[in-house]
């Protein structure tokens, strides 16, 4: 199977500024986190975090991706557009 890696783009804290960040997804290891390079890099190179809110909903995705052996990456480009599509009914 080949991994995908997908690009999301992410609103990051840096020092009380909200700013876009670029988050990649693959196929991580199931002993971290999905996104715990990403996020150790950013905070100590950036002076950035990534949001609670978001590091949580990339762990649920990823033990999903896990239980039922899916992509982690497609399952996540699947969440965002579902979020997507609701959000834009809402309005």
């Amino acid at each position: 199977m080949t991994e995908l890696i997908k690009k999301f783009t992410v609103q990051c804290d840096f020092k009380g500024q909200s700013s876009p960040f670029a988050i990649y997804v693959g196929n991580p290891k199931s002993d971290v986190h999905p996104i715990h390079h990403q996020d150790s890099w950013l905070a100590k190179e950036r002076g950035g975090n990534i949001p609670i809110k978001v590091k949580d909903s990339l762990q649920k995705l990823h033990l999903l991706s896990q239980e039922n052996g899916i992509s982690f990456s497609e399952l996540c480009a699947y969440a965002i557009t579902v979020v997507s599509n609701s959000n834009k009914s809402s309005e």
